[in-house]
C-alpha cells in the first residue's frame, strides 16, 4: 500500500496539485469498506489486480485538476476505479463531504 500512495503523491505532485497525507486504511474505513462507485463491498484481502481490490479514487480525477488529499480520495474496487479512469462525475459529491 506505502508503494501506491506514494505512486499517487507523486502523479499529483507532477500536476502541481495539492497533496496531503492521505492514509489508505483510514479512506477505506471512513467509506465502511464500500465502493463509492458502485455501492458493492470491497475485499479488504484482494490485492490489485484482483478486481474487488481496495483503491484510492480521486473524486476529482488528478488529470483534470482534483488534489490528494482526504476530503478527494474514497474507497474503490478495483475493477471500478480502471473504468472510470481519469474521468470526473463525483464532484457533486464533495459539496456534502
Amino acid at each position: 500500500m506505502a508503494k501506491r500512495e506514494a505512486k499517487h503523491r507523486r502523479r499529483a505532485i507532477k500536476r502541481n496539485a495539492f497533496v496531503a497525507n492521505v492514509s489508505p486504511q483510514k479512506v477505506f474505513e471512513r467509506d465502511g469498506w464500500k465502493c463509492h462507485l458502485c455501492g458493492k463491498a470491497i475485499n479488504r484481502k484482494a490485492v490489485v489486480p484482483h478486481p474487488k481490490a481496495p483503491t484510492i479514487d480521486h473524486v476529482i480525477p488528478l488529470a483534470s485538476g482534483g488534489t490528494h488529499e482526504p476530503l478527494n480520495c474514497r474507497a474503490a474496487h478495483f475493477l471500478c476505479n480502471s473504468i472510470k479512469g481519469d474521468r470526473g462525475g463525483g464532484e457533486q459529491l464533495l459539496l456534502v463531504a
